[in-house]
């Protein structure tokens, strides 16, 4: 069972997409540059400003979508696989389940699945994150700064190709980096943008 139809009409795109059209487009930006910037198809940016704009809202109907394809014991299988290999794909998970189950299961399908279970793909931490972590902690642990006076920035990588090349491991909101999680960084170069943002008491 395929698990995307063909044509912008089933095409499925995440609730940061949606809202990321809408500001591209209030930006002045036309359907094909949008499109460009998301990798989008042009009518499936038209159909997101058009439901944003008659509607209001940038979320799907309730109800809409792709129907469950596994079962809630299927579900906690894949979680279980999932916790036992961290770092493994939903494009890896997919082969190990129908080596397993001996049932095709696409990798985005696996995807929304450990997504709806609360297990997110995330950059994993390197021993020197961990230690310039701890020691930062250490450092500040009776800190009274004025917090008036401080910046928080972070920073972000946006790719023109959909995959970095860098691991992602798995791990549940607020869960601890367990030793699973700590691995090498990855070195290599990929095309895309750098994106560099900071945030103070007054904005």
């Amino acid at each position: 069972m395929p698990c995307r139809r063909k044509g912008a009409k089933f095409e499925q795109i995440s609730e940061f997409e949606r809202g990321k059209i809408i500001g591209l487009r209030e930006a002045g930006l036309s359907y094909r540059a949008v499109a460009a910037r998301v990798q989008r198809n042009s009518s499936t940016i038209m159909r997101v400003s058009k439901q944003w704009t008659d509607e209001g809202r940038t979320a799907r109907k309730s109800g809409s979508g792709p129907r469950n394809v596994t079962s809630a014991p299927d579900d906690r299988r894949l979680v279980r696989m999932a916790q036992t290999d961290r770092t493994a794909s939903s494009r890896q998970l997919a082969a190990q389940w129908s080596i397993a189950i001996g049932v095709s299961l696409c990798a985005s399908s696996i995807q929304r699945r450990l997504l709806q279970r609360g297990l997110r793909a995330r950059i994993p931490l390197t021993q020197n994150h961990r230690r310039l972590r701890l020691h930062w902690a250490n450092v500040h642990r009776s800190w009274r700064a004025d917090w008036q006076q401080v910046v928080f920035s972070d920073e972000s990588r946006f790719n023109w190709w959909h995959h970095d090349g860098r691991i992602r491991v798995r791990l549940y909101a607020g869960e601890r980096r367990i030793p699973e999680c700590i691995i090498e960084r990855h070195s290599g170069r990929t095309p895309g943008v750098m994106v560099w943002g900071a945030i103070a008491y007054h904005g």
